[in-house]
C-alpha cells in the first residue's frame, strides 16, 4: 500500500493520491488488531489525525495551516499516549559508554531540524499553532532518539527508525512546500511517512511483551 501511494504521487496529480491514505491507515489498524486482538481507539485516532494532517498539508498547507497544526498536535499526543506503557518500564541506570553517540546524535538532529526551521519560519503564514506543533514534533523525535540509549532492549532500536522517519518526512515535505517543487521530495515524504507508521505499529505489537528489564538489557 505504501508503494502504491508513492507511485501514485510520482505519476498522478496530488489529489489522486488521497484515496490511498485512508486505505493505508485502515490496513495498519487492522494489522495491529489482528496481531494483538485489541481494538485500540488511540491508535485509530493517531492514524486518522496523522492521515488528515498529511492530506490537508498536500492540498493547501498555507490556507489550512492551523487545521494541519492542530491535527498534527493531536496525533503526537496520541503517539505519546501509546508509548506510555513502554516509558513506564523501569530504567535502572544509563550506560555511559553510549554518551558520545548520544551527544553526536542529538547535535546532528538539532542542526538538521534547526536549519530547516530557520529557512521556513519566515515563510509560515501563521505561527499560532505551528509553533506548538513544532515543539510537539521535537519532543517526540528527541524521545525516539534518546530512549534506546537509556533502555537498550533490542526492540527499542525501532524507535530510531520512527524518529528518523519523522525527521525525514518533515524535511522532505517542507522542502517540497517552500524550497523546491521537485516531485521527488513529496514522493520521499510519503515513503518516509508510511515507513515510520509501519515501524511504529510493529513496535507497539512487540512492546506488549516488554516487562521490567534486568541489567542484561541496560
Amino acid at each position: 500500500m505504501s508503494v502504491l501511494l508513492a507511485l501514485a504521487t510520482l505519476f498522478f496529480d496530488i489529489e489522486y493520491t488521497f484515496v490511498f491514505f485512508p486505505m493505508f491507515a485502515l490496513f495498519l489498524f487492522l494489522y495491529h488488531y489482528n496481531a494483538t486482538g485489541i481494538f485500540s481507539k488511540v491508535l485509530l485516532a493517531f492514524l486518522v489525525t496523522a492521515m488528515l494532517s498529511e492530506m490537508i498539508f498536500l492540498y493547501d498547507f498555507d490556507k489550512y495551516i492551523n487545521i494541519v497544526s492542530a491535527l498534527h498536535i493531536t496525533s503526537q499526543l496520541c503517539f505519546l499516549w501509546l508509548l506510555k506503557p513502554i516509558l513506564k518500564v523501569d530504567i535502572k541506570e544509563f550506560s555511559t559508554h553510549n554518551l558520545i553517540e548520544l551527544i553526536i546524535g542529538t547535535l546532528g538532529i538539532s542542526y538538521v531540524v534547526g536549519y530547516l526551521l530557520y529557512l521556513i519560519f519566515p515563510l509560515i503564514p501563521d505561527l499560532t499553532l505551528f509553533v506548538p506543533s513544532v515543539i510537539s514534533f521535537l519532543i517526540i523525535t528527541i524521545l525516539c532518539v534518546r530512549y534506546p540509549f537509556f533502555n537498550i532492549h533490542p526492540d527499542n532500536i525501532l524507535l530510531w527508525g520512527i524518529g528518523g522517519g519523522m525527521i525525514a518526512e518533515m524535511t522532505c515535505a517542507f522542502i517540497y512546500q517552500y524550497i523546491s517543487d521537485l516531485r521527488v521530495f513529496i514522493v520521499m515524504a510519503h515513503m518516509f511517512g508510511a515507513f515510520l507508521k509501519i515501524i511504529f505499529v510493529i513496535y507497539l505489537i512487540r512492546a506488549r511483551n516488554m516487562k521490567t528489564f534486568d541489567k542484561d538489557h541496560l
